[in-house]
């Protein structure tokens, strides 16, 4: 008796056991290893380079040749703008992070015209306090806005297009844009360096550019790594120290051109 009791009981633990939702089990030592891998110090390589998509849009591709392709390369505020720029000129984290979640050209295309407008002021203001102070009469000399139209749009749509070309050759998926925008951006420590540059103290002026090339040096090859680093290859052993030349010399050239003045007597 006692053994046909034991059975049913058997039979009813093992109907309730069929009831209950299939338990599956996680390897969490490998899951947690996988992720401490992928985190490791908190610099691994933005994920590649994805152009922006309207949600109202749905599946709709706009052609270049279309005003809402480009349109949507301005969905930003002012406060990414200024968000961006501030990662730009204190590059403590990842630009690309957040460029990449939303892509624009706003600043891309506002922030080298504002330097132009900046170094053209600043440097006409500091030839006119320099001349006047020596008896001088001051002319505006615009070729010199001629200049840094050409020397600044020149240096972010050309080295842009080199490094996108050079990191897509190398399988490294940049974008365009995201290259463009590293360039652009990186322009914004100037203007501050181009107003402080109004004192005539030549010392004061060679530690502001000083600042501005090892601030927006630093951001760029940041920047140009991270995209480098998608690829397994060795690129970045040749294109960093390419770009950071490219870099001084334009830096040269501001501290010549816009950040130095002279009377003649």
């Amino acid at each position: 008796m006692s053994h046909a009791q034991s059975k049913p009981d058997y039979n009813i633990v093992v109907d309730v056991d069929d009831d209950e939702p299939t338990l599956e089990f996680q390897d969490f030592a490998t899951t947690n290893a996988q992720q401490g891998r992928m985190n490791v110090g908190g610099s691994s390589a933005p994920p590649p380079y994805q152009p922006p998509s309207s949600a109202d849009a749905g599946n709709t591709t706009y052609s270049v040749w279309q005003v809402e392709y480009w349109a949507q390369f301005f969905n930003v505020d002012s406060r990414d703008v200024v968000q961006r720029t501030y990662l730009a000129v204190v590059p403590k984290d990842s630009f690309l992070d957040v460029y990449n979640a939303n892509p624009d050209l706003w600043g891309t295309f506002w922030i080298p015209t504002s330097v132009i407008f900046a170094m053209f002021v600043t440097a006409s203001l500091s030839q006119g306090i320099a001349e006047a102070l020596a008896g001088s009469t001051h002319e505006y000399d615009f070729t010199m806005l001629t200049f840094a139209v050409f020397i600044i749009y020149a240096y972010v749509l050309v080295v842009g297009a080199i490094v996108y070309g050079a990191t897509k050759y190398f399988g490294s998926h940049p974008g365009l844009m995201e290259c463009f925008s590293v360039y652009g951006y990186s322009m914004a420590i100037w203007i501050p360096v181009s107003v402080l540059c109004v004192l005539p103290f030549n010392w004061f002026r060679w530690a502001m550019v000083a600042v501005g090339f090892a601030s927006s040096g630093f951001f760029i090859m940041r920047s140009v790594n991270q995209i480098v680093s998608r690829s397994n290859g060795k690129l970045h052993q040749a294109i960093i120290p390419l770009l950071l030349v490219a870099h001084a010399l334009l830096v040269v050239v501001f501290k010549f051109k816009f950040f130095s003045y002279s009377v003649s007597s």
